[in-house]
C-alpha cells in the first residue's frame, strides 16, 4: 500500500514515523521502519508455532523473509514514484503490511503506474523464486523436506508473494488495485468521479466478503473485510474534501485573529485563555517574534498534570510544528491536518507568523465551500 503526504515544511525533523516505530535501515536515501506493534506479532508467531510443536525460529525467520517481502513491495512503489518526481518519506512496516508515505500521488498514468509497481515487484520475485526452485531442481509443489529447509522456504515464499500479488489487485482501497481502479477510471472522468465508483465496489466487495466471513466463522475475514470498507469510505471522503480545496491557497482559509504565548509564561496563563475564547491551540513566540512552537490543549493538559499550573510553556510545547507559506496550495494542507489532527499548521511570511490552520477550522471552509457551490 502506498499513501500520499506532502512537502509542507516544518521547525524540526520530519514528523511522520517518530511515534511508535524503530528505524531498521535504509534503501534507495527511504528510511525504513518497523511499528513497535511488529514485535508483538513476533512473540505471537514465536508462541503460537511452540503450542503447534513447530520451530518458533523458523516461524519467525519465515516471517522477517516475509516482511522483507513486503518491504520490496512498497520500494516498488517508491521507485515507481521516483521517476514521477515524487519523493518517498518513509516505508513503515506495520503488523498488517506496509505503507510507503509519498510526498503527493499525482493522477492520472502516473498513479497507476506507481499502484501498479507495488504488486509487479511480488509477481517478480514469485518468478525468481519459481526460476530458483527449478535450478536447484527442487519439486514446483513443496514435498516431505525438513521444516528449515532451503526448498520449504522458496516453497511458501513463493506462495506468499502470489497471494500478495493476487490481494493488492483486489480493486478495494486502501489496497493498490483501489488506486490502479481508479487511476484507470480517472483517465476518462473526473478523479472525484473515479474515487466515487471506485470506493462503491470496494464496498461492496467489503460487504460481500463479510457476509461470507459470517456465514463460514473466519472473523480474520470479516476484519479485513471492515478494514477494506472503513478505508473505501475514508478515501472517498478525502477526494470529496479535496474538490473543494483545489486551487486554493492557504491565505483563503487560514485563522487571522488569534493569542500566542511566550515560552516563560505559565500553564496557568494558558488554561486561562483556553478557558476565555475558543482557540484550542496557541502559537508560542519569543521576544523576537520567532516561532518556539505550539501549545495545543493537549499538551497544556499533560503540562498542567506534570508540572502545576506555575509550570513554563516551553516545557509543555510542542517543538516539531509544521508550517508553509499563504500560498500554499490548500490541498497540501489538507493532507497534513489529516495525518497528524493534534497540531495546527503555522502560516509563515518572510519568517513572520501570519495565520494557522486547524483542522476545524479547514473544515468549516470546506462546509461554506460544499454550501455556495450547492448553492451557485
Amino acid at each position: 500500500m502506498h499513501e500520499g503526504g506532502t512537502d509542507a515544511r516544518s521547525s524540526g525533523p520530519e514528523r511522520r514515523g517518530a511515534g511508535w516505530s524503530l528505524q531498521i535501515g535504509t534503501a534507495l536515501g527511504i528510511p525504513i521502519r518497523i511499528h513497535l506493534t511488529f514485535l508483538l506479532l513476533l512473540l505471537w508467531f514465536g508462541f503460537a508455532a511452540t503450542a503447534r510443536g513447530d520451530s518458533p525460529v523458523r516461524a519467525i525467520v519465515f516471517l522477517l523473509l516475509l516482511f522483507a517481502c513486503v518491504a520490496l513491495h512498497e520500494l516498488g512503489h517508491a521507485a515507481m514514484a521516483a521517476r514521477f518526481g515524487v519523493r518517498t518519506r518513509e516505508i513503515v512496516l506495520y503488523p498488517i503490511g506496509g505503507v510507503a508515505r509519498l510526498e503527493n500521488i499525482p493522477q492520472g498514468k502516473a498513479e497507476l503506474l506507481i499502484a501498479l509497481a507495488g504488486p509487479v515487484t511480488n509477481l517478480a520475485l514469485a518468478v525468481v523464486l519459481l526460476v530458483a526452485l527449478l535450478a536447484l531442481g527442487m519439486p514446483l509443489l513443496p514435498g516431505s523436506e525438513a521444516a528449515l529447509s532451503a526448498g520449504n522456504f522458496l516453497h511458501q515464499l513463493l506462495l506468499a508473494n502470489v497471494v500478495l500479488f493476487a490481494f493488492n489487485l483486489v480493486p478495494a482501497f486502501p489496497m493498490d488495485g483501489g488506486r490502479v481502479l481508479r487511476a484507470a477510471l480517472a483517465l476518462a472522468m473526473p478523479a472525484d468521479r473515479a474515487t466515487s465508483i471506485a470506493a462503491t465496489i470496494g464496498q461492496g466487495i467489503a460487504l460481500l466478503g463479510g457476509a461470507a466471513g459470517v456465514l463460514s466463522g473466519n472473523w480474520m475475514l470479516v476484519f479485513v473485510a471492515v478494514f477494506v470498507f472503513l478505508g473505501a469510505s475514508q478515501e472517498e471522503a478525502f477526494f470529496r474534501r479535496r474538490a473543494m480545496v483545489v486551487g486554493r491557497t492557504a491565505r483563503e482559509a487560514m485563522i487571522t485573529r488569534f493569542e500566542t504565548l511566550a515560552p516563560q509564561e505559565t500553564l496557568g496563563r494558558a488554561a486561562d485563555l483556553l478557558l476565555a475564547t475558543h482557540q484550542q491551540d496557541f502559537p508560542v513566540v519569543d521576544a523576537w517574534r520567532r516561532v518556539a512552537g505550539v501549545l495545543s490543549r493537549t499538551a497544556l493538559m499533560k503540562g498542567l498534570a506534570r508540572e502545576g499550573p506555575g509550570g513554563a510553556v516551553l516545557e509543555a510545547m510542542v517543538r516539531d510544528v509544521p508550517w508553509i507559506e499563504p500560498t500554499a496550495d490548500l490541498e497540501d494542507v489538507l493532507r497534513i491536518l489529516q495525518t497528524d489532527p493534534s497540531i495546527p499548521v503555522l502560516v509563515m511570511e518572510r519568517g513572520e507568523l501570519v495565520g494557522m490552520i486547524t483542522l476545524e477550522n479547514l473544515a468549516e471552509f470546506i462546509q461554506i465551500a460544499e454550501v455556495r457551490k450547492a448553492t451557485a
